[in-house]
């Protein structure tokens, strides 16, 4: 597993869950654009795939996520990568995240932008 690129915000957002095999209820911990960490009682494995109606509590409708995957799984939490949005839901996403302040953990050095510098003597 390696770690994210992106930075997560942490949030507290109730989310529903629904699979192939089971429904139900969970809360986004943190989320990006690409990604979140849920916790939940649903019974997940990673590999399973997930659509999630998250409720914003400054939005009036629900953002959609019709196709996510489930990455990793333990003790009840898990983190879920974003395959598909519905229409416009990524910009909402996107959005929301710049209203909000980030977690202060550092980017991985391969997932920064390198930037070249020149002295003259």
């Amino acid at each position: 597993m390696h770690p994210r690129c992106r930075l997560r915000v942490p949030v507290g957002y109730p989310a529903s869950i629904q699979s192939d095999t089971c429904a139900g209820e969970g809360i986004l911990l943190d989320l990006s654009p690409t990604g979140c960490k849920m916790r939940s009682d649903v019974a997940l494995n990673a590999g399973a795939y997930l659509a999630l109606q998250i409720a914003v509590t400054q939005e009036r409708t629900p953002l959609a996520v019709e196709v996510s995957v489930v990455r990793w799984c333990k003790d009840g939490h898990f983190g879920v990568e974003f395959l598909r949005y519905s229409q416009g839901d990524r910009e909402r996403v996107t959005n929301l995240l710049e209203a909000l302040p980030p977690t202060e953990t550092p980017a991985r050095p391969d997932c920064a932008t390198m930037t070249l510098s020149a002295f003259g003597s």
